[in-house]
């Protein structure tokens, strides 16, 4: 299997370009309005504040969405991973700048599309066209989601939420966590000693306990009254 070919398949898992056919997908790669780039870990793709002139499609690897406090310190407010895209929120904007930066976490083969190109294939292709607006609206509801849940009042309460959440569910007390301490710091937005400080206490009020990979409810009333 050539490159080409490879790249190819790799842009047909892109639920994006999934319905196009390979001399299609052919043509959007040799168009001078598209490139392709490979990044190696930790490579700084766009950094914030930088214009956003490109669709860009993940053809392998992860990504993260980066923001830095004014300590320096590091909150990764998003992964995003092979098949998605990202910039489509910001590349008709009337400010289209990068918010945060976006780094690599693993090795990652990237393809960019031109502003121009992506108003070419809404104009020529709707399904296409109704696939991006579709991505758009999903993305607007989960930022509008963690958005209501970093408002909350205290990192309790979205911890308790997370819980919840979780609880309803499966309407099992024990939780199994799917993530790191650090990966779920991220997710709420502060850092991890914060989140581990806050899970002390609540083991000590009798709360919860937990461990390594799962937390267990001892106190469900509590929980979903801090929730």
């Amino acid at each position: 299997m050539n490159n080409t070919s490879s790249i190819i398949i790799n842009l047909q898992k892109c639920k994006l370009f999934s319905h196009f056919n390979e001399e299609n997908l052919k043509s959007i790669l040799s168009n001078s309005k598209s490139s392709l780039k490979r990044y190696g870990t930790n490579d700084i793709i766009f950094i914030e504040d930088e214009q956003c002139k490109h669709l860009s499609v993940i053809l392998s690897g992860k990504i993260d969405i980066q923001k830095f406090d004014s300590d320096g310190n590091v909150l990764v407010v998003s992964t995003i991973e092979t098949g998605n895209v990202f910039g489509e929120n910001l590349l008709f904007g009337d400010t289209n700048k990068y918010p945060m930066s976006v780094i690599c976490k693993e090795p990652s083969e990237v393809l960019h599309i031109a502003k121009e190109a992506v108003y070419e294939l809404c104009e020529k292709d709707h399904v296409f066209m109704l696939k991006l607006f579709r991505i758009l609206s999903n993305k607007a509801v989960a930022l509008s989601s963690k958005l209501k849940q970093v408002s909350m009042k205290s990192l309790r309460q979205m911890i308790c939420h997370y819980l919840m959440i979780k609880y309803n569910k499966s309407n099992n007390p024990l939780i199994e966590l799917n993530m790191t301490k650090k990966e779920w710091s991220d997710k709420l937005g502060v850092q991890r000693p914060s989140l581990s400080r806050e899970l002390i206490k609540m083991k000590e009020e009798g709360l919860i306990d937990y461990d390594r990979k799962s937390i267990k409810i001892l106190d469900i009333e509590s929980i979903e009254a801090q929730s």
